[in-house]
């Protein structure tokens, strides 16, 4: 059997696998399979923030007996002496928000 004849033979099976390749990427990423880096990137940022957050509601409350009672500008002036940590230059914006917005809530 030549080349020619083996090639003939396994012609399907290789225009299959190589259908496959090229169209394999772009079917996944239609259905969802596939997650961007930019995503993830979105996704662990957002956790960080939101641990940030309850650290930085847990250490308040521990400072002011009920922040609940406390208006706008003196919530947000205690969540961001909380939100900073220790290696950070400022707190992260994100953070005082959060924060400051938790603790509306009584506890």
């Amino acid at each position: 059997m030549s080349f020619q004849e083996k090639f003939q033979a396994r012609k399907p099976l290789i225009l299959a696998f190589a259908a496959g390749l090229l169209v394999g990427p772009l079917i996944s990423g239609m259905l969802g399979w596939q997650v961007r880096m930019a995503t993830v990137d979105t996704m662990v940022r957002h956790a960080a923030v939101l641990q940030q957050v309850k650290f930085c509601e847990m250490r308040a409350r521990a400072a002011v007996a009920d922040a609940s009672t406390l208006d706008y500008t003196e919530r947000y002036k205690l969540a961001e002496q909380w939100a900073k940590l220790p290696w950070q230059g400022q707190a992260d914006s994100e953070v005082v928000s959060g924060c400051s917005n938790g603790l509306i809530e009584p506890s």
